[in-house]
């Protein structure tokens, strides 16, 4: 912008002061280089007009009204466009050329250049189509299918005369002619806004009963869905699609935004999340067999063992119970069952139990005096809702809504106090666990606190909700 600012100043100097120059030194040519010079003067004018259109409407206006840039095949048209009308007018204007016979000139030196530049030619019309269709935009996260070299999946980074130009996921970039985009099949996940679906596909052993495997599935994508750049509405469904001898097949459908993430990390966080939950519940993965072996006994799966296990891994009964412990504990628990939309537990109200969960989500959610419910986090199969309020008798600080339809072992407060009335020493192991978890929540917070003013202050809470232990224990 500068440099044509400049060249056209100096042409209007020349044009304005320098005829009594021009005509000392070469007076036998005053009037053509007169000429020259105010069409000169015309064209830089006409290409000054185009920068600032260029820095003020399109990289200015239109970008800030479409949300995206303006392909430069587009804004080169215009500058093409604007410069041709400017070279005719000076034409006319100085040389007496009708306009009729420079279009006449300018067909037949374009069929010739045509003739010449016949492939150039067809990627610079395909590449007009794309723009006057509207198939892509730079930005647009999109999928070329190619039939001979495979399917190119990237972010449109540029549109030119010739070529597209892609970044891949790996950050190189692909040029791919302009006809290949209007001859070939292209997926945009771009068009229209919004969330768009992906899929993966996990197997797992046929013998597994499938409403099971639905749920845990079900309950940690609703849990992934909470990473950035996945969306979550619409909400995830897992569907089985497939059955053989060996597996049952089950597609886990959730959304992405393509704006914010690729589709194969956005795969990677769910695939991620699904085999934490097929390794804690330990769901066997199909696998042809050629010995004979017995199914797996599923009933024992569901019931003592899965009441011992689910208990042995949760946080709290991990590090403080011994064996015999959990065996006690496992026989005062319950499995309960919600149907999705059911409230497990509401802020404020009193504690009596904690939930460690089986199958399915919940979500926690926040009610304060600015909104009336903010979601915080959600819990999946494996996670224990509610044991801080159990433990110390406090007022439920949240509320958990059953997202699927759940599964979950339900530990009240008289299994707790029974547990504690048998052995006693346990008030400290609770109390010293609990304490260190707080003391990780108010960290992150930016809470000082110490070890020793949380632990009393949770020792005494749980002395006087289990006051009755605590009365056995004095006894």
């Amino acid at each position: 912008m500068v440099v044509t600012s400049l060249v056209t100043f100096l042409l209007l100097l020349m044009r304005l002061f320098g005829e009594p120059m021009i005509r000392h030194y070469l007076p036998e040519h005053v009037d053509r280089i007169e000429r020259f010079v105010t069409i000169g003067l015309i064209i830089c004018l006409a290409v000054f007009i185009d920068r600032l259109g260029r820095r003020f409407y399109w990289q200015r206006h239109v970008k800030r009204r479409r949300g995206r840039e303006t392909p430069k095949l587009l804004q080169d048209l215009v500058t093409i466009l604007i410069v041709a009308m400017s070279v005719a007018v000076g034409l006319w204007w100085q040389e007496g050329l009708t306009l009729t016979g420079i279009a006449a000139t300018s067909i037949g030196v374009a069929a010739a250049i045509g003739v010449a530049l016949q492939p150039d030619i067809q990627d610079v019309f395909s590449g007009l189509a794309m723009n006057y269709e509207d198939t892509c935009a730079i930005g647009d996260w999109v999928t070329v299918q190619l039939p001979d070299q495979g399917d190119i999946s990237g972010r449109v980074s540029g549109l030119s005369w010739r070529s597209a130009f892609l970044t891949l996921e790996d950050g190189s970039r692909a040029s791919i002619p302009n006809h290949l985009f209007t001859s070939n099949p292209v997926l945009n996940y771009s068009r229209p806004r919004g969330a768009k679906q992906l899929e993966v596909k996990i197997g797992v052993d046929v013998r597994v009963p499938s409403e099971r495997v639905r749920e845990m599935l079900w309950g940690e994508a609703f849990k992934a869905v909470r990473s950035p750049g996945l969306s979550r509405e619409p909400s995830p469904e897992v569907l089985m699609t497939e059955i053989n001898s060996d597996a049952g097949i089950y597609a886990v459908r959730f959304w992405y935004d393509p704006d914010q993430i690729m589709p194969i990390p956005a795969k990677s966080i769910m695939l991620l999340s699904l085999q934490k939950v097929l390794l804690q519940h330990e769901l066997p993965l199909p696998v042809t067999q050629v010995e004979m072996t017995p199914p797996p006994n599923l009933e024992l799966a569901r019931g003592a063992m899965e009441v011992r296990d689910a208990l042995s891994h949760a946080g709290l009964f991990r590090a403080t119970l011994n064996d015999e412990q959990l065996n006690a504990l496992a026989a005062n628990c319950k499995r309960v069952e919600f149907a999705r939309g059911d409230v497990l537990m509401r802020q404020g109200d009193p504690a009596d139990s904690m939930y460690i969960l089986l199958e399915g989500a919940t979500s926690i959610t926040l009610s304060t005096e600015i909104s009336a419910l903010h979601e915080v986090a959600v819990s999946a199969a494996g996670d224990v809702v509610g044991e801080m309020s159990l433990m110390t008798g406090a007022s439920r600080t949240a509320t958990a809504t059953a997202l699927t339809r759940l599964r979950a072992l339900k530990v009240d407060k008289h299994a707790i106090e029974d547990l504690l009335k048998a052995s006693p020493g346990l008030f400290e192991l609770f109390s010293r666990f609990l304490a260190q978890r707080q003391l990780e929540n108010a960290a992150a917070a930016n809470k000082k606190q110490t070890v020793q003013e949380v632990e009393s202050d949770i020792l005494a809470k749980m002395m006087s909700f289990f006051s009755r232990a605590f009365r056995a224990r004095q006894s």
